[in-house]
């Protein structure tokens, strides 16, 4: 079990059902960008803008400190921004079938993820 740092709310099966309605905003934003939906491309396009990197950054590092496997789950929301960054690039420059076909990388990313996040919340909810 990860050990939870005293003195902060602990965190609850709920918190880590929040993280993942977090995580299919984001894919619907990514989807809708790359459709041409008018909407503010920040908060897809930068893993700190998001706020299911607010989620880890403000709840889940604080509460279930610095494990690996918690830093894995970083690593994988970092890359799935990557991703998308790169997919809007490639929209922005007229390649909108190819940033679109791009979607099954960030479908594989987000699998791996929500994987990570199940392993995550089944280490530290008893």
């Amino acid at each position: 079990m990860i050990e939870k740092n005293v003195g902060l709310p602990p965190i609850s099966s709920q918190d880590f059902e929040q993280a993942r309605i977090k995580h299919v905003l984001f894919k619907s934003k990514l989807r809708a960008l790359l459709y041409g939906a008018s909407i503010d491309p920040e908060p897809v396009i930068n893993n700190h803008a998001c706020a299911l990197g607010q989620w880890i950054q403000q709840v889940a590092f604080p509460q279930l400190g610095d494990s690996p496997e918690l830093r894995q789950l970083d690593l994988v929301h970092d890359q799935l921004h990557d991703t998308a960054r790169h997919l809007y690039q490639l929209y922005k420059a007229g390649r909108q079938d190819e940033a679109i076909e791009g979607l099954t990388k960030v479908e594989d990313l987000a699998e791996a993820f929500l994987k990570l996040l199940s392993v995550l919340e089944k280490k530290t909810i008893r």
